[in-house]
Order: C-alpha cells, then sequence, then structure tokens
C-alpha cells in the first residue's frame, strides 16, 4: 500500500483493519510527532481521527519504560510510573484535541494508548484502542476492570515469541493478548517485537 494515500483516504475509510493500525505505529517513526518532543517518550501522532502513540527509541523513552515503580492513579488503582508519567506530559494537549475514532501505539506507544483510552473511557468518550506488542503495565486488576465497565474495547497483540509483552515481571496486561505471526526463534526474543513483523502478520490475517 502506499503509504501517502493511505494517509489521504484515513478520514474517508469507512472501516479500518488491525493491520492498518500497525501501519500507522510503524509510520510514527519516521514522523515528527504532532503533540510533544522528537527526543522524549511523550510523543502522539495524529492520523486523520487517529491517535497513534510511538513506542521506544531514544534515551528518554528507555528510561521512562525503566521506571516501574507502582503509581496510584484515581479509578485506574496503581500503573507502571514510567508509561503514565511519559503520557500525563502530554495528555492536556491530547486531550484539547478533536476525539479519536480509534487510538493505536507500538511497545511503549501501546501501554500509553491503552492508559489514554483508560482516560477518554473516564471522560465518556471511548475509543477502540489498538495496542500492539504492549510491555505490563498493572500491579492490580483495577484498570481491567475500569476498562471493561467503560466499554473501552482492546485489542492487543503479542506476535511469534515477544518477550516485551511479557516484562516486566510481576506486573500485568489489563486485558488479553491476541496471538499472531510466526516466532522467529523459538524462545522469547526481542525481534518479533519489530513493529515491522508486526505489520507482516497482521497483512498475513487480513489478507
Amino acid at each position: 500500500m502506499n503509504f501517502g494515500s493511505f494517509l489521504d483516504d484515513l478520514d474517508r475509510a469507512a472501516t479500518m483493519k488491525a493491520v492498518d493500525y500497525a501501519r500507522l505505529a510503524a509510520q510514527s517513526y519516521h514522523d515528527a510527532p504532532t503533540v510533544g518532543e522528537v527526543d522524549s517518550a511523550s510523543r502522539m501522532h495524529v492520523y486523520g481521527d487517529v491517535h497513534c502513540f510511538r513506542g521506544s527509541d531514544d534515551v528518554l523513552a528507555f528510561l521512562h519504560d525503566a521506571d516501574c515503580r507502582p503509581l496510584n492513579v484515581v479509578t485506574f488503582g496503581r500503573v507502571h510510573a514510567g508509561f503514565w508519567h511519559a503520557l500525563s506530559a502530554i495528555l492536556p494537549v491530547c486531550l484539547a484535541l478533536p476525539r479519536p475514532v480509534a487510538i493505536t501505539g507500538h511497545s511503549l506507544g501501546a501501554a500509553m494508548a491503552i492508559l489514554y483510552g483508560a482516560v477518554l473511557g473516564r471522560l465518556g468518550t471511548p475509543a477502540p484502542v489498538y495496542a500492539f506488542e504492549p510491555p505490563r503495565l498493572c500491579f492490580d486488576d483495577e484498570l481491567a476492570s475500569f476498562l471493561k465497565s467503560a466499554r473501552v474495547p482492546v485489542y492487543a497483540t503479542r506476535n511469534g515469541n515477544d518477550v516485551v509483552t511479557q516484562i516486566p515481571l510481576g506486573l500485568t496486561l489489563p486485558c488479553a493478548l491476541t496471538r499472531i505471526g510466526h516466532p522467529l526463534l523459538p524462545f522469547d526474543n526481542v525481534q518479533d517485537h519489530d513493529i515491522s513483523r508486526v505489520v507482516l502478520a497482521e497483512q498475513a490475517i487480513a489478507a
């Protein structure tokens, strides 16, 4: 697919598939963010009616990944401090924009997308979340319970044997993981985490 044409058609698209959201997550690594600074953990891209959060590709993002302290957030319970701080730094600006019809992201961006989806659900404007290869972000089940009660649909993936979806140890995800793709290696690995492999896996499902 020609990505430029895909973006041109985004506002007019009646339906999008998971692979389309995976392509947006991949594209976000190449584009300047709509909200936030390029060299930070706090970045959001607006693609048509979709809000997309970028994954870790710089020092500040990796530092937020490593900040695994529990943080109490009203309604959401105890969550990964680094992911919440990465989102909260740009949250006021994100919320000042027109509400998205969907939210997506990869890796760190997937965790931020889930949390952002929860915030929109708390505000009464839920949108579906497409979270590709999210790391674990919960210390309890409050966020999972909230997403269910607020009717925030979350599609989260684990491609092959992606190790990132299995860490940090001791934490959980607030949603089920959908297995996609074929493992590159017969054990947990970081290669299956690559967004390009995720796109290929989703393309195979959509074909």
